[in-house]
């Protein structure tokens, strides 16, 4: 127990390190995708964190179904273990709003050091790192010939490179997560070519399986979203209910996004200020080695941009996952 210990203590020491130097911009957007079997999206140490087999998840993601050429998110990850002390991952975004749209990739490498031997009884600490790159493009293409510098009908270009490092803690029904965003980062602005200085991002999460019966577990947990330079913190609030079929697992939840501080704006030239909150419906199925999740957004407020609401559909399959088939209590591994 006391390297346990030891090994927090360094951590703890190496993440302070790291808030005080690291450098961030903002990439793929935090959705509440992660709460559909999807950790690993936010937090390159749950990379392999399950014992065996492969873990391949893919989502979608749009707004304004009606509305041609609406925002849209699509990302491809899969990690999976390798021997008994490491994971590898790797992800692909697209991310488009308009005539703006950024693509994206990263490779991930997490070494897992596992206080018992157990594959039923979950003890794990992890360390995780991901290293990939951002792709930007900005299409005025359609845009009509003006004089304006600005506006040449012509489309910019601009690409990123970035490391995040994170720490996980899985014990029996709990789990905390620790992420910071952007350790190093290179890049240059789309328009002037300036270095960029962007806020680093960090993530913690934290959550837990009550069991209620042998079929039967809520799963509470929230996620804290901090951006530095923006005085905007959001925390998540989660509850979720699994339940065991025998041959499939269904479970289903609410998830409330509360912004901390207000949002000071003008409506029809009238200042107001609202913080902002949204609401999401999760429900899901896994049948053998696939699963399929849906996701529905309504953003909560008296001043809102999407009144129809954002729809995320998750689609994944466990591969060579045949000798380890954990309980449905252990929901994220």
């Amino acid at each position: 127990m006391s390297s346990f210990y030891n090994i927090l203590g360094i951590a703890t020491v190496l993440f302070i390190v790291f808030l005080q130097t690291a450098k961030a911009q903002y990439r793929l957007p935090v959705y509440t995708d992660y709460l559909t079997d999807n950790y690993y999206i936010l937090h390159p140490a749950m990379a392999g964190a399950h014992f065996e087999g492969i873990k391949l998840r893919s989502s979608y993601r749009t707004q304004w179904l009606e509305t041609p050429n609406a925002p849209s998110m699509q990302s491809l990850n899969a990690h999976a273990r390798v021997g008994e002390r490491s994971g590898v991952g790797g992800m692909f975004f697209h991310d488009k709003n308009g005539f703006q749209s950024q693509s994206g990739f990263q490779a991930t490498y997490a070494h897992h050091i596992p206080f018992t031997t157990s594959r039923t009884d979950i003890n794990q600490f992890s360390f995780g790192l991901s290293g990939g790159g951002s792709f930007y493009r900005h299409d005025r293409s359609s845009f009509d010939p003006t004089n304006d510098i600005i506006v040449q009908g012509t489309n910019q270009n601009s690409s990123s490179f970035f490391v995040d490092v994170g720490i996980s803690y899985n014990y029996y029904n709990l789990y905390a997560h620790l992420t910071v965003r952007n350790l190093v980062f290179v890049g240059k602005q789309l328009s002037d070519e300036v270095i960029l200085d962007k806020p680093k991002r960090v993530l913690a999460s934290a959550g837990a399986f009550v069991e209620m019966s042998d079929r039967w577990a809520l799963e509470p947990s929230f996620l804290a979203d901090l951006v530095q330079y923006v005085n905007r913190p959001n925390v998540d609030i989660s509850l979720k209910s699994h339940h065991d079929l025998r041959s499939s697992q269904l479970w289903g939840g609410l998830s409330f996004r509360k912004g901390l501080t207000n949002t000071l704006t003008e409506y029809n030239t009238v200042p107001y200020a609202e913080p902002y909150s949204q609401v999401s419906i999760i429900t899901g199925i896994r049948q053998n080695k696939w699963m399929f999740s849906y996701t529905y957004t309504l953003g909560l407020g008296d001043k809102t941009i999407n009144s129809s609401g954002f729809h995320q559909f998750t689609l994944g399959i466990d591969i060579l996952s045949n000798e380890f088939r954990p309980t449905f209590i252990r929901g994220i591994l």
